[in-house]
This record gives C-alpha cells, sequence and structure tokens, in this order.
C-alpha cells in the first residue's frame, strides 16, 4: 500500500498516523515541506520506532534519545510540533516489511493525544515566536522577586547568549511541555524581551542551514551509481533514483546515508547478487566508502 498527498494541517498528519497505527501497518512516512525540511518516520507493526532528518535540531533530537536524555515519544512529540509550524507539505507512506529494531517504541495514538492536547493549551503569542524562532535577552522591566527553578536557569542561560527559540526548546528543555511552561512565565514576568537578531545568530543560523544543506556531491552520487550497475547491470541505473524518491528527497544528506544505503540494499534482488548476502556485505561496504566520505571543500 502507498499513501501519498499534500497536507495543509497537523491535522491530516494525525489522520495518516491513525490509520497506520489502528491497521498495525509496517513502513515509512516521509513528511517535508517546500523549505526542502524533511521527516522520515519508521513504523513497525503500528509503533513509531526510529525518525531521521536532515533538520539540526532534529538531528539532535535523536541524539538526545540515543543518549538516554529523551525518551522517544517525547522526541516525537517536539517533532510534531515542528512540523506543526510548516505553512504545508506533502507525505507519503509506503508500506514494507521492517526488520530493524529502531531507537524505541512509541504509541501513535498516545503521541496524537498529547500533543494535540498541547497545542490547544499552548497561547498563539507562543505559536507565533515558536514558528519565527525569535531570540530574546533579559529585561530590565522585570517584575521582582520571582523564583527561578532549574530547568528556568538553564533557559536563561541560553537566552543570555542570545540563543534562537528552537534550540533552547530542542537542545536543552527535557519536554515540550515544561519548555513552554517556563517560556511563558519568562515572559509573564517580563524576565525576558524580544531583541533583533544580532551578526552572531544569525551568522549561527547561516551555519545551521549549511548544515542542512550538507549533501553528497553530485560526484560520488555518479561513482556509487557505477558500482551499482557493475553490480547488478542496467537495472543499477535507476536504483539510486527510485530510492531518493521513495524516501522524498531531491538530493542525499550526509546525515541520512546509512538510512539511503539501507533502504537501496533492499531493493538489490537476490538474482542480482553472486554469492547472495555476502555480495550485498561487500556492496555495503562500498557504498558506505564512497558515499560517506563527507562534503567536498568548497
Amino acid at each position: 500500500m502507498e499513501l501519498r498527498g499534500q497536507f495543509k494541517s497537523y491535522a491530516e498528519i494525525l489522520d495518516l498516523f491513525q490509520i497506520i497505527s489502528m491497521g498495525r501497518k509496517s513502513g515509512e512516512v516521509n513528511l517535508k515541506n517546500d523549505a526542502g525540511d524533511g521527516v522520515i518516520l519508521t513504523f513497525k507493526e503500528g509503533k513509531i520506532i526510529d525518525f531521521f532528518s536532515s533538520v539540526p535540531v532534529l538531528i539532535e533530537l535523536k541524539d538526545r534519545v540515543l543518549r538516554n536524555e529523551l525518551p522517544l515519544e517525547e522526541a516525537l512529540n517536539f517533532l510534531l510540533h515542528f512540523v506543526s509550524w510548516w505553512e504545508e507539505g506533502s507525505f507519503r507512506f509506503i508500506e514494507k516489511p521492517i526488520e530493524v529494531e529502531g531507537i524505541g517504541s512509541a504509541d501513535p495514538l498516545n503521541l496524537m493525544m498529547n500533543f494535540t492536547k498541547e497545542e490547544d493549551e499552548t497561547p498563539e503569542k507562543i505559536k507565533s515566536i515558536l514558528k519565527e524562532n525569535k531570540v530574546f535577552s533579559l529585561s530590565e522591566s522585570a517584575k521582582l522577586p520571582i523564583t527561578i527553578d532549574e530547568d528556568s536557569w538553564k533557559f536563561l542561560v541560553s537566552v543570555c547568549e542570545r540563543v534562537p527559540i528552537w534550540d533552547i526548546l530542542f537542545r536543552k528543555c527535557v519536554s515540550y511541555s515544561k519548555g513552554i511552561q517556563v517560556l511563558s512565565k519568562l515572559l509573564e514576568a517580563s524576565l525576558i524581551e524580544e531583541v533583533e537578531k544580532t551578526v552572531e545568530v544569525a551568522s549561527r543560523e547561516r551555519v545551521e542551514v549549511q548544515k542542512r544543506e550538507s549533501f553528497v556531491p553530485q560526484e560520488r552520487i555518479d561513482k556509487a551509481r557505477l558500482v551499482l550497475v557493475e553490480t547488478m547491470g542496467p537495472m543499477g541505473e535507476f536504483l539510486i533514483e527510485d530510492t531518493l524518491e521513495e524516501m522524498g528527497l531531491n538530493e542525499l544528506p550526509l546525515s541520512m546515508v546509512d538510512k539511503f544505503i539501507n533502504q537501496l540494499l533492499e531493493k538489490v534482488p537476490d538474482s542480482c547478487l553472486i554469492d547472495g548476502e555476502k555480495c550485498r556485505d561487500r556492496l555495503k561496504e562500498n557504498l558506505e566508502e564512497i558515499l560517506k566520505e563527507g562534503p567536498n571543500e568548497p
């Protein structure tokens, strides 16, 4: 089964999640917006077991899960809020067997309930701040005295460093709801105020964009294609494009090379291989050597 289309609100994404969950389906959901931000979520028997993205703050979210700093379900909650800030986007679900274990297991229905509750309770002013990724500083007109807990203090330290709100929320907060509570409290007490983005902050954001646009150079893609043709014959010519399309990508982000190779190898028929799995292992090693060299120097 394959489902694809455009969405103009997160409600349509939640409908898709519900279909997959209720049907206990396995496969991958690809979400993408016009800015090039993309997310791939892996479902196994109706549960979300992993996610992939080339967006820096979402990469950090996954790293926090891998470091056991954040449960997978909370990371996915952050991710859904991030997607809810998109004006519109496209989705694609491809049903297929999933053999990997993933990095956890999250119930989409529980995730949807928590997300919609938080979305309903988040003030429009806060949503606007998040969507625009605003920057704050300490305010001289604070309503003192005010009690600061540990989470609020960590938040304030980042504010003093002029860190954009996305970075604070996704990289520092223990949960989305806690981050929103702290932000709301600091704003209500006039302890922080919005500021124009400085040259330093703008530079940091350019670095983030550069990270987001770190793709495998075309010459390495061509080299990988040649290896596939030598291994599989003429059908190897189109395997890379087919896999990128299935993943909802136009180019291959460096952060998703492992995912790409594993998904590509699923498409290699046994009839194209000599020595079966041994040949597939060698092909994987060759592709990793070609594609994981890192970006070319400008």
